[in-house]
């Protein structure tokens, strides 16, 4: 089984920490281990370099572009889907400042999820705190200055 928190970060956050990512993965990870003092000191920066979500313009994209999928369910703000071939299942949960993604088998159930939602915005980061692993829905393309 597979678990991500996914944050809409700001567009400045993003280019400044585009190529850096580690360092928003361990803001996260600290924020998992920390104590409840810590935490709320925590929870201001990630408010402060993330951004609310569009929970309306997310439930429309998602229920248009998974509506042709064969086992899609919309049950209020959670979405899932489960796919036989290969086997995949995924649940995508909207919060208002995180979305939560739980899928198991392969790919392929949260890989239609996470293309709903980097067409949307492209500075959404994902982060898997039990596998260390994080990045980009869609990697933000740096402008090179001369």
């Amino acid at each position: 089984m597979r678990h991500y928190d996914l944050y809409l970060l700001e567009e400045e956050i993003a280019r400044h920490y585009f190529g850096q990512e580690s360092k928003l993965f361990h803001l996260f990870l600290e924020r998992s281990k920390a104590t409840i003092e810590q935490r709320l000191i925590i929870d201001k920066q990630v408010a402060y370099i993330s951004k609310p979500l569009p929970s309306l313009l997310l439930q429309q994209k998602l229920k248009h572009a998974l509506k042709f999928v064969a086992n899609y369910q919309m049950k209020k703000q959670t979405h899932y889907v489960e796919l036989h071939h290969p086997e995949s299942c995924a649940e995508l949960i909207i919060y208002e400042n995180k979305l939560s993604l739980t899928s198991e088998g392969s790919l392929e159930a949260e890989t239609l999820f996470f293309e709903v939602l980097r067409k949307i915005d492209p500075c959404f980061f994902a982060v898997n705190l039990e596998g260390y692993r994080f990045g980009w829905l869609n990697p933000i393309k740096q402008v090179k200055l001369l």
